[in-house]
């Protein structure tokens, strides 16, 4: 601008003029304008009266500092003037925070918001001092983020409490349960070498039932059945044969060659087809008298006798239970699958089952009910067995899951819940806000849903996936963000998540929702959990990050 390079002209020249005033009153770091304090030691006045710039880079003379013309390449020796665009102006600022911004901006006459008290444009003059209102309202601000993090701190003391109470009683609880494990053990282990024992001795005492007469003879009566079906099946295709023999004989026959032999047998083999002529009503009383009706036994029955579980019948006792395998038959398969379930699952799978054969039995599909089914070499007091171990086998199940759980909670506790656990206390929370037609809901480490408030749609948001993997496990700046991931697909687009901005605040609320990208949402959250005290001030974090954003544009 010509106006300031007229005003710095002037300047130099007043400075000039004037070498005695000058040499009367000598220069210090605290009189050089826009010098940061933390600078003071590196612009000592020396003998010499020379200046070496902070980079090493070159040794100026001391007069030259402010001068107005950039001599060091870092811009160190106009900290006060704009003639060194990678300078940096500090700002005093009285009455608030001081400041600095970059040398290119001294005396530009735009007035900056780091300088509230005008002193980037000392030439211009185009900036009052506004440091006593700007901090006047920053000290209320501060003291009312104060007030909320002492409030919240409180608050999130009381969170801590409980986790530590928590904590104790999940440790206590593990050590209770780790020695009801272990005698439970000691009665799997027991339970185990009974049923071999029982099973042992049902074998041995179903060999020495198979010797049986009676068994025996059922022995001897399925072999003779299988040998008969056998010696029935090869007569039927025997005569299969034959049928087909006189069949082609009886299309074929010429009844001009009068062959007695062969007229007969065309002549017997259709009356006894029916491909005669049907006889008279005298005839047909005297043929019906020499039938006997009789009841064809069916293959199935024959199969069913084949299939017979012998070896079953040796254990039962009971009339009811004699020639009657029909309610085995029925629901056997929800029975059998027994075999094939996990003990960890077997709870589960016996309501399940139970319930099923329950209304199966209601609906008329299925008899009565049974209470076990035994395998084909045992008898009931091997099922009995059997069915304690299985027991015992799953509450132990019970007990080893419910361990591992409680353990996964304390581990969580250490590292999860923030530096005291005092995310324990949210853990399955909910905070809501209701935003256009839709209410959102976030359950902390749980899931992130939409709901619509129109026809009760439900969209799954994301669950909880991770902390802010960006900054350092432990840190403050850790437990400001959550991320809730893997929701729902959207249409025609990614899959939905849900990242969670959280800030200090005396209540646990949802305070806002975006969508910065297509199914992309940003929650606002405040809680209690992340009002840390004093020591560890957010204030000052926030301060550093601002520092720091400076640094980076320098």
């Amino acid at each position: 601008m010509p106006s300031v390079a007229l005003f710095s002209l002037l300047t130099l020249l007043a400075y000039s003029a004037s070498p005695v005033s000058a040499e009367q009153k000598p220069i210090t770091p605290s009189s050089i304008r826009g010098l940061n304090p933390a600078l003071y030691d590196k612009y000592e006045p020396n003998p010499a009266g020379t200046f070496q710039c902070l980079d090493g880079s070159k040794i100026i003379k001391y007069s030259a500092i402010n001068d107005d013309y950039c001599d060091c390449p870092d811009g160190s020796d106009e900290p006060g003037t704009s003639a060194c665009s990678n300078g940096v102006f500090w700002c005093k600022n009285e009455g608030h925070i001081p400041g600095q911004v970059l040398s290119s901006r001294v005396n530009d006459g735009i007035c900056d918001p780091e300088c509230c008290d005008g002193s980037d444009e000392w030439a211009t003059g185009a900036c009052p001092d506004k440091c006593a209102e700007i901090g006047k309202k920053y000290r209320d601000e501060e003291e009312a983020i104060r007030k909320t993090r002492k409030t919240g701190a409180k608050i999130r003391g009381t969170y801590i409490k409980w986790a530590q109470g928590e904590k104790k009683r999940l440790e206590t609880e593990v050590e209770n349960k780790k020695k009801e494990l272990r005698e439970k053990e000691q009665e799997v282990e027991r339970a185990r070498v009974a049923l071999e024992k029982t099973e042992s001795k049902s074998k041995e005492e179903l060999e020495k039932k198979k010797t049986s007469p009676l068994y025996q003879s059922l022995l001897t009566h399925r072999l003779t059945l299988t040998r008969l079906r056998s010696k029935t099946q090869r007569l039927q295709d025997e005569l299969d044969t034959l049928h087909s023999i006189l069949d082609e004989l009886s299309k074929g026959y010429n009844p001009n060659y009068q062959d007695m032999a062969v007229k007969a047998a065309v002549v017997g083999y259709e009356e006894y087809t029916g491909k005669a002529a049907a006889p008279s009503e005298e005839e047909k009383p005297h043929v019906e008298e020499n039938k006997e009706e009789e009841e064809e036994i069916k293959d199935w029955e024959l199969d069913e006798l084949e299939r017979k579980d012998l070896e079953s019948l040796l254990w039962q006792s009971g009339p009811e239970d004699d020639g009657n395998d029909d309610d085995e038959e029925e629901g056997g398969l929800l029975w059998k699958i027994d075999e094939y379930i996990p003990d960890s699952l077997y709870d589960s799978w016996e309501s399940v089952r139970d319930t099923a054969i329950e209304w199966m039995i209601r609906l008329g599909l299925i008899g009565k009910k049974k209470a076990s089914k035994t395998s084909i070499a045992e008898g009931p007091h091997v099922a009995a067995a059997r069915d304690k171990h299985r027991g015992l086998s799953n509450e132990l199940n019970k007990l080893k899951n419910a361990v591992s759980d409680t353990e996964n909670t304390l581990e969580k506790m250490d590292k999860e819940y923030g530096p005291q656990a005092e995310w324990k206390k949210l853990d399955g929370v909910c905070v809501d806000k209701v935003s256009g037609d839709y209410t959102y809901e976030l359950c902390f480490f749980g899931k992130a849903t939409q709901k619509s408030n129109k026809d009760g749609a439900t969209n799954h948001m994301g669950t909880f996936s991770e902390w802010n993997t960006a900054a350092e496990q432990g840190s403050f700046e850790y437990y400001t963000k959550q991320l809730y991931k893997n929701g729902a697909r959207c249409w025609n687009g990614p899959l939905r998540s849900v990242s969670v901005d959280l800030s200090c605040g005396t209540q646990n609320a949802l305070l806002s929702i975006s969508e910065p990208e297509k199914c992309e949402y940003r929650y606002k959250v405040t809680t209690p959990a992340l009002c840390w005290p004093d020591e560890q001030d957010v204030g000052g974090s926030v301060k550093s990050e601002e520092e720091d954003k400076i640094k980076e544009e320098l």
